[in-house]
């Protein structure tokens, strides 16, 4: 189930960025976008640890990350069906350790922010050759598909480090 959800975001997410760059070719513009994106995977932990919105769960959920956390790979909707299927099953917070875990959180949370850049940037330079329906959708994808994720990890990562009494790095 956690795939098939995975699949089925990635896949919306990148509809309108996909659609953009094939309809437009891959000019040197998605070179230069895709270098720069991939800025984030060089950065360290503390990084994402510094551009943390909050460390109070109650901004996030003001922001309907609880919400989000239903849809979502190990969400609610994919825990509830694992438990219905395997009452043995356990959520991902409550299998793992949580140094492990907050691993995983920064792993995700980088995947989502070079994505975040690269449509950003694309949807930029959509606006600059005036497709503006296109470069809508591609600003709603990119809210969807990485910035409501990058906030449900920012509050899993306070969440975590308040389970297990650690400091942030």
């Amino acid at each position: 189930m956690n795939q098939f959800i995975n699949f089925f975001w990635t896949i919306l997410g990148f509809a309108a960025v996909l659609f953009y760059w094939v309809a437009n070719g891959l000019s040197v513009w998605f070179y230069l976008f895709i270098g720069l994106s991939i800025i984030p995977a060089f950065l360290s932990q503390r990084f994402f640890y510094r551009i943390q919105l909050s460390h109070n769960t109650k901004i996030y959920e003001r922001l309907g990350v609880r919400v989000i956390r239903k849809f979502v790979q190990h969400g609610d909707f994919a825990n509830r069906i694992g438990r219905k299927n395997n009452p043995a099953y356990r959520g991902m917070l409550k299998s793992v350790d949580p140094q492990r875990y907050l691993g995983t959180i920064i792993m995700y949370e980088r995947f989502h922010f070079i994505c975040f850049i690269f449509f950003l940037l694309t949807s930029g330079i959509a606006i600059v050759q005036g497709h503006y329906l296109l470069a809508l959708l591609i600003v709603i994808s990119n809210v969807v598909y990485n910035v409501f994720p990058i906030l449900l990890q920012q509050f899993n990562r306070i969440r975590v480090l308040r389970c297990s009494n650690q400091k942030s790095v």
